[in-house]
């Protein structure tokens, strides 16, 4: 009899708060869903402050409460994400003893996430002692990015120290696919578009307008995640002006958490602009894609987004760039409007024609037909199958 292969994810999950957190809490429940139960190994601490420049990194709110507006079986409680935290970011060797507790465990599969040069001392080690303890069991690496946004020749250095160290690697578009291809031509590498949890039921616009203190009849754009500079914020703010001159009753609502000059906004930003500039719970962000006629993602550059999916999935169309971490989701003309990078003036002429034309309830339902296409349990198929396991 052959025996079941055992697989092991690997990362950070909440309450740590980011986007890669919450994806590997929703990876875990699909690939539970599809009856496959890893082991998880999580991290005790992730970032020093200085490199973390929002409030926190972790969030201290009870799960119930931040769970009452998601879908049933998005990602799992708190309680039931059995994690080993034996990772510490700010000691790489910590991740010497996690690959031996692997290799012990007689692990056939490794997931692990990777989207920082930060960790690539730590994920290195991880991957080379895994490699000579246990030769026979699958690295894969799902690469959210494969270099920094923040591109820098030491980075890039750092980077492809972990690349050489992976069998295998599931990548987000396209252009990350033809980046590995460069750097590791003899490895298998999937294009694996980024997960989101559709909706059993769209959200009614109206009742979370209510909620939220928003009029029933302005048109609402939001920018939700954390105000980086990759993704062209203050880009969507010079066009968000030129769209209040036309639409005086249009308004742009920024919820996250401001980086570096982001900080800022509180103190300059125009009227018309209401600021949620915190980590939202995912109940509330629920509510605000909700409320919102469309979402915004003025990116500069994007590996994927995890935004726009979750866009998709509340039925929300998205107005963004033609970077291709955006085309591979959203459809120009179709589940929303795409539009060149860094263009201020062209990104205000869609936001424009989005509300002249009233695109909004035919872009809406193209993005309701195209949410289901990114749900997590074929990610998680196909996240499992190119590590040689079948569901």
């Amino acid at each position: 009899m052959t025996a079941t292969p055992r697989v092991a994810l690997v990362g950070p999950f909440p309450p740590f708060r980011s986007g890669i957190a919450d994806q590997d809490a929703r990876l875990l429940a699909a690939m539970r869903r599809l009856g496959v139960d890893p082991l998880v190994v999580g991290f005790s601490r992730m970032y020093p402050r200085f490199l973390y420049p929002g409030t926190m990194d972790s969030s201290e709110e009870s799960e119930g409460e931040e769970k009452r507006d998601a879908p049933p079986a998005s990602r799992l409680p708190f309680e039931e994400i059995p994690s080993s935290p034996l990772l510490d970011g700010l000691n790489p060797w910590s991740f010497v003893r996690a690959a031996r507790f692997l290799s012990f465990k007689e692990i056939s599969l490794l997931i692990l996430p990777w989207w920082t040069s930060y960790f690539a001392p730590h994920v290195s080690l991880l991957l080379s002692t895994l490699g000579a303890e246990s030769p026979s069991t699958v690295r894969l690496l799902l690469c959210h990015n494969v270099f920094d946004h923040e591109a820098h020749p030491w980075k890039d250095a750092l980077t492809r120290t972990v690349l050489r160290r992976a069998d295998r690697f599931a990548v987000q578009n396209a252009r990350s696919a033809r980046e590995i291809a460069g750097e590791r031509p003899d490895a298998p590498v999937a294009v694996v578009p980024h997960p989101a949890e559709p909706r059993a039921v769209l959200p009614d616009r109206e009742a979370a307008r209510g909620h939220l203190g928003l009029p029933p009849g302005a048109p609402v754009f939001l920018f939700s995640g954390l105000l980086r500079p990759y993704k062209g914020w203050d880009v969507l703010l010079d066009a968000f002006a030129a769209v209040r001159k036309e639409i005086p009753s249009a308004l742009l609502v920024f919820a996250g958490e401001p980086w570096g000059e982001a900080r800022r906004l509180e103190k300059w930003a125009p009227a018309g602009v209401r600021l949620e500039l915190r980590y939202l719970p995912e109940a509330e962000r629920a509510l605000w894609f909700a409320a919102a006629d469309a979402i915004v993602c003025p990116y500069r550059r994007a590996t994927g987004s995890g935004i726009a999916a979750d866009a998709l999935a509340y039925g929300r169309p998205v107005i963004g760039t033609a970077v291709e971490g955006l085309a591979d989701v959203v459809e120009d003309g179709h589940s929303g409007l795409l539009v060149p990078p860094g263009d201020a003036p062209a990104l205000a002429a869609a936001m424009a024609l989005f509300v002249r034309r009233g695109l909004g309830p035919r872009l809406a339902a193209g993005a309701a037909r195209r949410r289901a296409s990114f749900g997590p349990d074929d990610h998680a198929r196909r996240l499992l199958a190119l590590g040689g396991v079948a569901v």
